[in-house]
């Protein structure tokens, strides 16, 4: 019984999830308000000449530490292969985004509210 609540409850959060993300799209869309996804933001992280890259290798896995500062915005991201781990975004010393894998709030498919 225990098993069968839990299971409820993980596809409610789910569902819930993904309403409140299509609600944000949509909300983004008709106001013009600029957004990015935390993949796209991701890309951009990996992909700026400016972003400077940390490579380690722990207990046999490769991690990539990834910092850029422009702007007037921080970034930071950690991954391991291709697979975000962390991303983080602050501008002006306020959190814009805050992003974990273990987490089931954020998908790597969210808008997110640009400055």
């Amino acid at each position: 019984m225990k098993r069968h609540s839990k299971k409820i409850k993980h596809k409610a959060k789910t569902t819930l999830n993904k309403i409140k993300t299509n609600i944000k799209e949509t909300l983004f869309d008709t106001s013009d308000t600029p957004s990015i996804s935390v993949q796209q933001l991701a890309d951009f992280i990996q992909h700026h000449p400016d972003t400077k890259v940390i490579k380690k290798q722990m207990l046999g896995i490769s991690y990539a530490f990834y910092s850029l500062e422009t702007e007037g915005n921080h970034y930071y991201l950690e991954t391991n292969k291709s697979k975000i781990l962390q991303l983080d975004g602050h501008y002006q010393n306020k959190k814009m985004v805050s992003y974990r894998s273990y987490r089931d709030y954020y998908q790597l498919n969210t808008p997110i509210k640009m400055p």
